[in-house]
This record gives structure tokens, sequence and C-alpha cells, in this order.
């Protein structure tokens, strides 16, 4: 017989399987904390009052997965059990929702646990209220925390966006001064002719979370204007601002808010720096810390608040010389004057640090954060820091820093949704989650030297003005593929099709451009399709050393993968090793150390590849650079990554990298001879033995540990008379493309002509392709250009190109004779 504490708990797991199957998802503990979230019991007001609401947990339930088997057995378990022991005998067979979520906060490899965790829910806390209310030891919630909710779109205008950094939080909608009346609706604005849409209807899901709550009356965390002028007229009071509920919660920030409690508690140097990269969400830390404050604050007297000042307030009206130290004089007498109650947080703190504004603001510092009786949060990037803190001893002792690294892509989606709310009212147009994971995918694989989640919030911010601006009321993938082309550099079609087609079609496709090396070119595809695979750990796509005479298309090669898998030739860096002869070439390529001229450049390649990570990289001619510079290559073949001069490392595992060289040419027998006539199969085993000692001949040029790390060595032999003619007609192909779009004028061209190009100097075996281009330069181009010149060829004429007593004629069909023709 099922017990009454199975039946509640087959309740609420049916629940679950109901929700997970309605949206098309494998149960999990998170759809049980959905559950609780949504029924009528005190638990969900408990939930609802850390604004774990129904909608914050279902997008982290997207992201975040059970690592236990069966852990939702497990957890209803552990909700047992907590019953048995916390209860009466009277009534140890009930068990309660608050059991449940109980259970879920003390199970750590579950998707319920890692949505709180990333959700910035103190678990400690959370676990703790839940028991003690299980047990009677604390009064169940009451009063349920109203869910925002957004006026319709119709009947309210937008104030101006306000400066948000790229943190992890937004505030909630600006309130208004009054309710605003309801006979006095704002006007819709009239949608494009252009567009379907008359008007902007408000997602219900949008709605929900816009609602300006109410201004809270004065708290204990204000402070007085009359003890504290200059705090109040230049600061902002961010705890005062969390305990009003202007602040979101942090997401993934736990860590370093721990780190930073840590140094402000010292009793010297007790002034933590926070030190990344622009974007990561150093601020969204400082206000992290500030709710955690506000939190813990509540029961004191006196609370500890964070004020944020502005160095550029700070810098204003400071011309003279003084000015700027005399302002630092007056914070530090109110901060004194607080008795540790505020802490200071300078955001940008390099900008008062810098040598343009001189030693004032150093050495006030200096003197304020000497005895440790006051409290000082900087915030500033990795190379600000060494230039303005690092470099001062003194200065350096008085802060500590705390890096803060970059988010990893569950922790950006859940902090992305939370700025959601912002956005989608601003642009007043609806962002789907699916948009928000495609924008922070397309980020991380494009824009590699930005950092989350701040590049992809700038994706969405640009895709929502641009369908807000045309009265859309959702952005689609097709409209966040336009907007991330233009930000990203990549065409539009390549972030729309999938990359395995692309690798699957991959000789096709490099066989329209490259002529002949079928069997060189089909290594090419399965190294690369192998790596990107995911098979090969971090390493560059694909490394090849391609070898043979001039002319024969190893350059043309690497122009072909570079469109084919970057749809670009411009995907493409090509460096002339023998430019590199010299040992100290080397900084040309990785930029010059610090102190040296050109120092702020950086490296001719470590610069383009940390722009464009995406990406065919050309060393062309190895051979001829100098051995030293080669070795810097050694960490880029084998882990994808270089250190350049300002000590930032480089991701190469984006490219694909092409190595040519021609050590060995002069061995190389011709296409030709290697499968025609009697001395076919006598000619591919000479073939195949002057490759051997080709790749011998590089073998022994390059260094053992650098010839040791190419995929493969490819050697392509010369070009043959059919190839070179089959490229001679290639060449004309263009060329008449070129004088239809510019001029309007076709060319027709027979095959006698390709036949007298080849005899006119279009073909020499040693030479590859190269002569022809000189043939055709020539005997038509030339001749086509004094066509065109003198007024004998017109838009729309024909240009044909024959062969007339073994040399090139030319002859102009004019328009009124094509007609006639026809």
């Amino acid at each position: 017989m099922t017990s009454r504490r199975d039946t509640a708990l087959l309740e609420v797991r049916k629940l679950a399987e109901d929700l997970a199957k309605k949206r098309g998802e494998r149960v999990s503990t998170g759809h049980l904390l959905c559950v609780l979230s949504t029924q009528k019991h005190p638990c969900a007001e408990l939930l609802a009052e850390r604004r774990l609401t129904e909608d914050v947990l279902l997008r982290g339930v997207r992201v975040a997965q059970d690592d236990l088997p069966d852990a939702i057995q497990r957890v209803f378990d552990r909700a047992r059990d907590a019953a048995s022991r916390h209860q009466t005998q009277a009534t140890r067979s009930d068990v309660s929702p608050f059991h449940i979520l109980f259970a879920l906060c003390q199970e750590p490899k579950t998707a319920a646990h890692r949505i709180l965790e990333q959700c910035g829910t103190d678990l400690g806390k959370l676990r703790l209220t839940a028991l003690q209310i299980s047990m009677g030891l604390a009064p169940p919630r009451r009063t349920s925390v109203p869910i925002p909710v957004l006026a319709p779109f119709a009947s309210r205008s937008f104030p101006p966006a306000r400066a948000a950094s790229p943190a992890l939080m937004t505030p909630q909608a600006p309130r208004p001064a009054k309710p605003p009346a309801p006979t006095n609706p704002t006007p819709e604005a009239p949608a494009p002719p252009s567009q379907t849409v008359a008007k902007v209807p408000a997602a219900p899901a949008v709605e929900a979370r816009h609602k300006p709550k109410p201004k809270k009356a004065r708290s204990a965390f204000a402070l007085d204007p009359k003890a504290f002028p200059v705090l109040c007229q230049l600061g902002r009071n961010l705890t005062e601002l969390a305990a009003q509920g202007e602040l979101e919660s942090v997401v993934g920030r736990d860590e370093e808010i721990e780190r930073t409690l840590d140094v402000l508690a010292k009793k010297t140097a007790n002034s933590p720096c926070l030190v990344g990269s622009a974007g990561v969400g150093k601020t969204s830390v400082v206000l992290g810390l500030a709710i955690a404050l506000a939190a813990s604050g509540e029961a004191e007297e006196a609370p500890r608040v964070v004020v944020e000042i502005s160095p550029t307030t700070l810098l204003s009206n400071t011309g003279m010389r003084g000015q700027l130290a005399e302002k630092l004089a007056q914070v530090k007498a109110e901060l004194l004057k607080a008795h540790g109650r505020v802490i200071l947080f300078l955001d940008e703190i390099h900008t008062l640090l810098s040598p343009d504004v001189g030693d004032e603001a150093a050495s006030e510092l200096k003197l304020m954060l000497g005895r440790g009786e006051i409290a000082c949060i900087g915030a500033t990037t990795s190379e600000e820091y060494q230039r303005t803190i690092d470099r001062d001893p003194a200065l350096a002792r008085r802060f500590v820093p705390i890096e803060v690294v970059e988010l990893d892509r569950e922790a950006a989606f859940l902090a992305i949704t939370r700025l959601l709310p912002g956005l989608e009212a601003h642009h007043r147009t609806h962002i789907s989650e699916e948009i928000v994971a495609q924008a922070i995918a397309w980020s991380v694989r494009y824009l590699p030297y930005k950092t989350l989640p701040d590049k992809a919030v700038q994706i969405l911010d640009l895709a929502g003005a641009r369908a807000g601006r045309r009265g859309l009321v959702e952005v689609t993938a097709e409209q966040l593929a336009d907007v991330a082309a233009e930000m990203l550099g990549v065409p539009c079609e390549r972030l729309l099709e999938s990359d395995a087609d692309r690798m699957l079609r991959f000789e096709a496709l490099v066989a329209e451009r490259v002529v002949g090396h079928e069997a060189e070119v089909g290594k090419i595809g399965s190294i690369l399709r192998r790596n990107a695979s995911g098979i090969v750990g971090k390493r560059p796509i694909g490394v090849f050393l391609l070898l043979g005479p001039t002319g024969v298309g190893k350059t043309e090669t690497a122009k072909a993968v570079a469109s084919t898998l970057f749809f670009s030739e411009a995907a493409m860096t090509r460096i002339d090793m023998s430019e590199y002869a010299e040992s100290h070439a080397i900084a040309r390529l990785v930029g010059a150390p610090p102190g040296y001229v050109g120092f702020e450049a950086g490296g001719q390649l470590t610069e383009a590849v940390r722009k464009r990570p995406y990406q065919v990289l050309l060393l062309d001619e190895v051979e001829k650079a100098h051995r030293d510079v080669l070795e810097a290559f050694l960490q880029v073949f084998d882990e994808g990554r270089m250190t350049d001069g300002r000590g930032r490392t480089v991701d190469f595992t984006n490219t694909v990298i092409f190595v040519t060289s021609n050590l060995g040419a002069e061995i190389t027998s011709s296409r030709e001879a290697a499968g025609i006539g009697f001395g076919r199969v006598s000619g591919r085993k000479e073939a195949r033995s002057d490759e051997s000692r080709v790749v011998e001949a590089a073998r022994a040029a390059l260094s053992p540990e650098l010839f040791n790390r190419f995929d493969e060595t490819l050697v392509f032999a010369p070009l043959g008379k059919s190839d070179v003619s089959q490229i001679a007609r290639r060449m004309l192909e263009g060329l008449g493309r070129l004088l239809r779009e510019s001029r309007g004028v076709e060319l027709d061209v027979s095959d006698e002509a390709v036949e007298v190009l080849m005899h006119r100097g279009g073909f020499e075996p040693a030479l590859g392709a190269r002569p022809m281009r000189r043939a055709i330069g020539r005997l038509v181009e030339a001749r086509i250009a004094d066509l065109l010149l003198r007024g004998q060829a017109k838009r729309g004429d024909v240009i044909l190109v024959d062969a007339v007593d073994g040399d090139i004629a030319l002859d102009v069909a004019p328009t009124s004779r094509r007609a006639a023709a026809s």
C-alpha cells in the first residue's frame, strides 16, 4: 500500500514528467524545482523571494543536466530521510515540498543544484531556511513576492536607455514618477509600409517580467546627505539600490564575491582590485557584493554599504593643480567619518592613475589606504593594472588583485537571460532563448578575443535594435545572422550553413578552383574532417606541408580552402618567409618586446590571427626563413597557440595552416609522363620514387621537430598539357565574367584558340600555369583592351576569339548582327 509520503512524491514526480514532456525534454531534478516554484505552497513563495520564478528556472533547465543515475529517486530518498529525522512521530509520514527542496540543495551533481548555483542562490541559507520551516522552527512565508510585469507596449512609453555596463545584471525597468493615466495611452508608432505587422503586441512572457515595482521607503542603507554630502553628491549607493530591488542577482560569480569579502575583512591591505578583460563582468562582482551586503545587513543598525564614484566625476573641474587632491581629501574625510561602514568602489581606476592625470591621485590613494582604515575596491584590465598599479610598488601593496575570468557558456546563458527584460523593453521586441544560445555560439566562435557575456550581448542588442526599428514582433535567426555577419566579418551564408555539410562536399568545392591534384586535395579533406569533428584535441584544424615546383597550384589550393571553409579569399593571411631570413625578424611576427619601437602595434602574424581566428594561414617558401623563426611555430603546429610580444596568448586552433616550399622541385616528373603510353606503369613508379626523394629533401632541410609536426606532407607534381589547357579555359571564363560585369561585353573563345595559346608560350612543364597567365595577357587581354579603347566593342557586343594561321584573331559581333542571326 502506498504511504502518504509516497503519494505526495509520486504526485510531484508526475507533474515534473508532464512538464518535461510538454517542453520536449528529458525529465530531471530541474523540472522538480520548477514544479515546486509553481505550486500553491509556501515553498513557492520561499523561491520567489530569491527571484527563482518558473521563467528563470526553466531557462536553467535547458542547459543543466543530472550527472547522477536516477537522480530524482535519490532526491526523494533524501527527502524521506529528512522527514523521518526532523519531524515528530505523529507527522513522520508527511513529506512536504520543503523536504524536497532541502534534498535538492543537498545533491551537488543534480541539475537543480547547478541551476540554483548559477542563479546566484546562497544554497546553505536556502537549505537551512527550508529545514527550519519544515521543523516548525520558523514561520512559513505568507506574503508572495510579486513577479515584475510589463505593461502592454501600446499603453506605455519607454524612456531613453540608461548607460549599462556589460555586466551580468541589469536594473529593472525605470519606474515612472507616477502611474500613467489609463485614458492617455502612448500612440503606437506606425509600421513601415513594407512591413505586414500593423502593431507590436507584447508577448505574455515579456509582460510578465517588466511590471515596475513600487518605490520603497528610505532604507537603513541610505547615507545622510548632511553627514556625507560629497559621497551623496558624487557617488551612487549600490547597496541601497540592491535593498530596493533595483539590482538583479549575479550569476556564476560566487567565488569572486567571497574572495572580495575576505580581502575587505583584512586588517591591512584590505582593498581588492578586480582585474579582468573588458566585458568579463568585473562590475557585476561589485554589484553582487552589494546584494550580499544588503541581504546580510538588514538586521544591523549601521550596515556596510558600497558607494560607487566614477573616476571621471572625481577628475571633473580639477584643471588646476591641487584641486584633485582636495576633492580626494574630502572623500577620505567622509570615509573616515563612516568608521568603516562605507566601501568605496572606483570602476576603471586606471583612469584616475594614468600618467596624464599626474601623481596627485596616486599619492592621495596611498595615504587613504595606507593603514587599512578605508576600504576601496578598484576594477581595471590586466594591461592597465600592470601599467598603472603594478609599476608602483607602494601602490601595489595597497591593493590585492582578484582575477575575474570569463564565464563559460552555461553561466553566460543564464546571465544574459537576466538581461533580456531590459533589452526587450527597450527595443519593444521579443528575444527567444534559442536566439540567445545562437548569439553565444557565434560570439564564442568568431570573437575569441572578446569575453562573455559582453560579446553576445552586443550582437543581441544590435539585432533587437534593428528588429524594433522595423516594427517586428520577434528577433528571428535570419535577422540575427544578418547583424552578426556585419559585426563578425563573416558571410551570412557561413553562419546559417552547417559545417558538416560543407566538410562532406569539400573535395568537390575545391575542385571548382584547383585543377588536378585530386589525391592531394582528398588527403587535405580527410585531415580537415577528422580535426573538425573533434577527434583531435587542441591543435590547428590542419597543418600541411606542400612541396613541388613553382606554378603547380600550391598557393591556389590555399586560396581555394579559404574560400571553401570561410567563404572568402580574404580569410587568408599570407606571409612570405623569405622576409624572415634574420633571427631578429621574429619580432615582426609576434610583436616587439616592451620598450622597443612598435611595441603597441603588435605582430603581423599574431594580430592577424587574433582579430580573425577563423582563417587560412599560408607560410610561403618556408626553407628561406631563419631557423629561430621556424622554431617559433613549434607550439603553433603542436598546441595551437603562440604568445605575442605583449604576453597575450593567441589561439590558432581555428586556423588551417599551409607551409609551402620548392625543396626538391628539380626532382619531380611531369604528370603526363606518369600516365601516357607504353611507359605508363614505369612512369608511375618513377613518379612515386620522385615523390619520396622530394620528401626526403624537405626532411633534410627542415629540423626534425618541425617536420614531425605536419599532419600531412603533400607533393604537387608538375602540371600536364591537359591540366594547363583546363586552367586556360577557366582563366578565359573569368575574363569573360569581368567583361560582362564591367563593360557588358560577352566573350566567346574557341578550342582552337586555346591550342594556339598552348603553343605560343602558354605551356612550359617546368613553370606550371604561370606562363599561360602571361600568354593570355599578351595575346588576348591586350588586344581586347585595344578594341574597348577604340570603341570597336560596345555594350551588348560579342568578342570572338579564334585561331587563324597559328595566331590569335579577334572579331566583334555587334548587337545588330547578333539580332539578325537569331
